[in-house]
């Protein structure tokens, strides 16, 4: 499927395969995990950490690939699709989220990036705090390479994962973001910012974190509705709204000539 552009090439979007984990990864460690406190080894390992444990609980996996390079990927979970509901089984990415944890505990900067993705966890946990089963689904993982931001491929890929949540059924989803992130992206798409939480780090910077919800499923409009009700009326069906049975009529008492 091929949706958006990508300067002179188009944005493709493809199921994502085992051999784009390291691209992934990479892209990964380039955007959130490029601390100058870590060497690249750890870096690579807590990125790589990120993405199987974000696959470890997700149904939807595409990637989106320009001139023959990955360029973003978003990963989500449908509640109706996973047969694991909210707990994770131990397939073979939570295996690899071990093997690549093990040798954290023995460095500063490893115990430093486990501190950090438990800090992450907590916070997550707090502002989903009352509102299980609110939610069909959710938006795992975003990610568009820096490179080929303003080319179209976030909106190929969300609009992607919208037709599948549509499809499966999905009514209101939920995502994580946070001011390292585009957050602009989810206002303009009509998302709600439902909740925050405002994070001081050792180094004197902070952050604040959102959790968002949207809609899956087109809103009707009141044009929409009225249109709905007309072509029910003509033929005498029940009108759940109004909770009666529409006459039937012979005519449409919106146009002019009835």
């Amino acid at each position: 499927m091929t949706t958006g552009t990508c300067m002179n090439d188009p944005v493709t979007l493809r199921p994502l395969r085992r051999d784009d984990y390291p691209a992934l990864a990479g892209m990964l460690r380039r955007m959130w995990y490029a601390d100058p406190a870590t060497s690249e080894a750890c870096a690579r390992r807590l990125a790589t950490i990120d993405l199987h444990h974000c696959l470890s609980c997700s149904t939807i996996a595409t990637v989106a690939e320009c001139g023959g390079e990955v360029v973003g990927m978003i990963l989500a979970r449908v509640d109706a699709d996973a047969s694991f509901g909210r707990s994770t089984p131990l397939n073979r990415h939570v295996r690899r989220v071990m093997y690549e944890a093990l040798p954290l505990p023995f460095s500063a900067e490893g115990r430093r990036g486990i501190r950090d993705a438990l800090n992450m966890v907590a916070v997550d946990a707090r502002l989903m705090r009352g509102l299980t089963g609110r939610y069909d689904a959710e938006i795992v993982l975003f990610l568009v390479d820096e490179r080929q931001r303003g080319r179209g491929v976030g909106r190929a890929l969300f609009d992607h994962v919208m037709r599948r949540f549509r499809a499966g059924g999905v009514r209101r989803y939920f995502l994580f973001t946070d001011t390292t992130c585009d957050v602009g992206f989810y206002d303009h798409r009509g998302l709600t910012r439902v909740r925050e939480e405002a994070t001081s780090h050792v180094d004197g910077t902070s952050d604040t974190y959102y959790l968002v919800e949207g809609e899956a499923q087109k809103r009707r409009t009141r044009l929409e509705d009225a249109d709905g009700r007309r072509r029910r009326r003509s033929s005498g069906e029940y009108d759940h709204a109004l909770g009666r049975r529409l006459p039937a009529r012979t005519c449409d008492p919106y146009r002019r000539e009835c």
